[in-house]
């Protein structure tokens, strides 16, 4: 009888002792979203036709040669600023995120994940921008629910 609760206590031991899987269910780092509107009038989405993005100063480009209204792109964390390269079939706009980063803690599963504070945004006028203006909805990057910055063309 002493063996059997004994080996029921260490079974029942070794089930409470288990813990719940690890996986991360939780939101990750977001990406910059851009809406894209006709410039003439500001409140009509409008597309971009075939919309390639290169990422400078880092080795993978992220290219989405694609017709779209909108994209999300990738900042890097461990810079203040990301420079993209967006091009609208053949011609090419450079633009510059800046930005603060912060590690915030989001659980054992996830770990840490960036938000990125005090948008800047800045556009290098080569004589031949098909971007027109630009405006930035949120100074902060903490999820990607909502566009951050609007791109008029």
């Amino acid at each position: 009888m002493k063996k059997l609760f004994l080996l029921l206590f260490l079974i029942s031991v070794g089930f409470l002792s288990c813990e719940r899987d690890d996986i991360c269910i939780d939101d990750i780092t977001p990406h910059l979203i851009i809406r894209f509107y006709d410039a003439t009038d500001t409140t009509l989405v409008k597309s971009v036709t075939q919309l390639s993005v290169k990422i400078l100063d880092i080795e993978s480009n992220y290219i989405v040669n694609n017709t779209t209204d909108s994209i999300a792109l990738p900042l890097i964390p461990s810079a203040d600023f990301t420079k993209f390269v967006l091009t609208n079939d053949t011609n090419s706009d450079t633009i510059m995120v800046n930005y603060t980063s912060e590690a915030v803690f989001v659980g054992r599963s996830c770990g840490f994940k960036s938000i990125f504070n005090d948008i800047d945004l800045q556009e290098t006028d080569d004589g031949e921008n098909w971007i027109q203006s630009f405006n930035i909805i949120s100074q902060q990057i903490e999820n990607e629910t909502s566009a951050h910055v609007k791109i008029f063309h």
